[in-house]
């Protein structure tokens, strides 16, 4: 048990040195997505998918 709360300790530490490396919008818009529901988040994943994706027609203006 205690190796266990070691290597717990030390995963927590990491995350946190991770998040040094993120900026302040990066960290706020984890914090946002975290808050939201799975359905939202589900949308939102379908919503950055189409607009990540190359549309294979050129818009025409």
């Amino acid at each position: 048990m205690l190796d266990r709360t070691k290597t717990e300790r030390a995963c927590v530490g990491t995350t946190e040195f991770e998040w040094l490396g993120l900026s302040n919008i990066e960290r706020r818009l984890i914090d946002m997505y975290r808050l939201l529901t799975e359905e939202d988040r589900k949308q939102l994943r379908r919503l950055t998918e189409a607009l990540a994706t190359t549309p294979e027609d050129p818009a025409v203006c």
